[in-house]
C-alpha cells in the first residue's frame, strides 16, 4: 500500500471539514449572537410600529371650514396630531414639520394628508398661525371618547396631552407613532420607505 494514500486521505478530510466550517460559521455566529449574547438587530423604522395594526373606526368628522369627512380622510396616508389644550411651541414646530415632510415627498405629496384634531376651540393665536397651512385638515373642538380611545397605546400618555404624531395607512389602519420631540428627517425617511413599498394610497 502506498504510504502517500493515508496522508492524502487525511488532507482531503481536513479540507472537507474546513469547507463545512466555513459554510456553517454564519449560522453558528448568528445563533450565538442571538441566543447566547442577546445581540438583536434594530428595527429599520424610526417610528414605533403598532403591533398589531389597529383599524380605525372613524366617526363622521367636520372640518373647521365646514367640510364633512366620513370613514376617514380618503384613500391617502394620514399624518395626524391630536391637541387637547392650546397649541404651544412644540405643537407649532410639529405642524411646521408635518407640512415640510409632505412637501418634501415631491411627486408623492398628494398621497399624504396632514390632519390636526383639537379637543378645544382654536385660540386666536393658533388661527393666525394656521393661515399658512391651507392644506391642513383641522377638526376643531372634538373631544369624543370613541375617537380618542382608538389611539390609546399602553406606552403613551393621554391622547393629545403632548403633540405626538400618528401615521395611518390608506386602509385606515393605525400603524406607526412618533414621540412629540422627534427627528423630522428620519420621519420623512420612514414615510418615503412606506410609500415606496406600498402601492396603495
Amino acid at each position: 500500500m502506498n504510504s502517500e494514500q493515508p496522508q492524502s486521505l487525511v488532507w482531503y478530510r481536513v479540507k472537507f471539514l474546513a469547507l463545512v466550517a466555513v459554510f456553517l460559521s454564519p449560522f453558528i455566529g448568528g445563533w450565538l449572537a442571538f441566543y447566547v449574547f442577546d445581540v438583536r438587530p434594530e428595527s429599520g423604522n424610526y417610528g414605533t410600529l403598532v403591533d398589531p395594526v389597529r383599524k380605525i373606526d372613524w366617526p363622521q368628522l367636520t372640518g373647521h371650514d365646514g367640510r364633512q369627512f366620513e370613514d376617514g380622510f380618503g384613500r391617502r396616508w394620514t399624518f395626524l396630531m391630536f391637541m387637547r389644550d392650546d397649541c404651544e411651541e412644540l405643537c407649532y414646530s410639529n405642524l411646521f414639520y408635518m407640512r415640510q415632510i409632505r412637501t418634501l415627498l415631491g411627486r408623492d405629496t398628494m398621497r399624504l394628508q396632514n390632519v390636526l384634531i383639537t379637543a378645544q376651540p382654536l385660540s386666536e393665536k393658533t388661527r393666525v398661525f394656521l393661515r399658512d397651512y391651507p392644506n391642513l385638515v383641522v377638526i376643531e373642538n372634538d373631544r369624543r371618547p370613541q375617537l380618542y380611545s382608538q389611539f390609546e397605546l399602553d406606552e403613551l400618555g393621554e391622547v393629545g396631552s403632548t403633540p405626538k404624531l400618528y401615521l395611518i395607512d390608506p386602509d385606515q389602519n393605525l400603524m406607526m407613532h412618533y414621540p412629540p420631540d422627534n427627528d423630522q428627517d428620519r420621519v420623512l425617511e420612514d414615510i418615503k420607505k412606506l410609500m415606496k413599498l406600498s402601492q396603495i394610497g
